[in-house]
């Protein structure tokens, strides 16, 4: 199946961003293929999975000049139909070396780092609003999350908040390839959500995997396969049904290095992380707002 030509698109000031972008041939259950499994610190366990959970195919190659020119981003580039990767500030680098993020073993220690030093953490802070103003288009925009996630795992997002106070890594449940619903709107109205600003802290390349389609494009294609109204697919359910549906649609997979940002729309299209391959902690730290450049 190819990719469409109209959808979601990526736009990099990086040198030679697309030749170390990947694709793939879609999608499978859970259940379909052997997960990666964790062996880090006192940690060996393959992560668990929701019932409904599809993951991505490892097949894995270069783009095609075809699919480069269909991802390429226009001058029509706004906040939501377009994906930005670059690198940080070499003021941001800086702060977040002396702040010793990349030292992390355990996802515990991150927020550990941000008590350690008030001054520098106060710092930081500042730095922060300062650069991503300039990225924001006179919107707001607010921290939203820093944390990290354990390596060699497919997919990492899982739904910690339904998990009790002081549970263990091996309980989460994976949701595989997602849309995040931050802000409860129906699938045509995601667009409004906003995006996230996200920066790895980490020591290693981890990966941002998407599907090049909005939610509306994704619930127009089941409307035609499918007879399916808007009162049947809502934010809860639209990707179960694309992915059992339509296994077949490429995912895309950009490499986030360490101090490089992504900025990207996840209410607003299927997408998720992966520390498949890494053998240390992936550190994150991310923003929320109406981000572009």
């Amino acid at each position: 199946m190819q990719i469409i030509q109209n959808g979601i698109k990526l736009h990099s000031e990086l040198d030679h961003f697309f030749d170390e972008i990947q694709i793939n041939s879609g999608t499978v259950h859970h259940l379909q293929q052997e997960k990666a499994k964790v062996n880090y610190l006192d940690w060996s366990f393959v992560p668990q999975y929701e019932d409904n959970a599809y993951v991505v195919k490892r097949d894995w190659r270069k783009l095609t000049a075809k699919e480069i020119n269909a991802l390429t981003a226009s001058s029509n580039r706004n906040y939501y139909n377009t994906i930005y990767m670059g690198d940080i500030s070499d003021e941001l680098k800086q702060i977040f070396d002396d702040l010793k993020f990349k030292e992390c073993l355990r996802p515990e220690d991150v927020k550990e780092c941000m008590k350690r030093d008030h001054d520098l953490t106060l710092k930081l802070s500042n730095t922060m609003q300062n650069y991503l103003s300039s990225f924001a288009n006179g919107k707001p925009f607010h921290f939203h999350f820093i944390g990290a996630n354990l390596p060699n795992i497919d997919m990492v997002a899982a739904d910690t908040y339904s998990l009790p106070e002081g549970y263990r890594e091996e309980d989460k449940k994976c949701m595989g390839i997602h849309n995040d619903g931050a802000e409860l709107r129906s699938v045509h109205q995601t667009y409004k959500s906003g995006n996230r600003f996200t920066i790895n802290l980490g020591n290693e390349t981890r990966y941002f995997l998407y599907v090049n389609l909005s939610l509306t494009q994704a619930f127009n294609m089941l409307k035609e396969k499918l007879g399916v109204s808007v009162e049947q697919v809502d934010l809860y359910n639209i990707s179960k049904l694309f992915f059992k549906y339509f296994p077949d649609y490429p995912v895309i997979k950009i490499p986030q290095k360490p101090y490089q940002y992504y900025i990207a729309a996840t209410d607003h299209c299927f997408h998720d992380g992966s520390t498949y391959g890494m053998t240390t902690l992936d550190v994150l730290m991310i923003y929320f707002g109406k981000f572009q450049y």
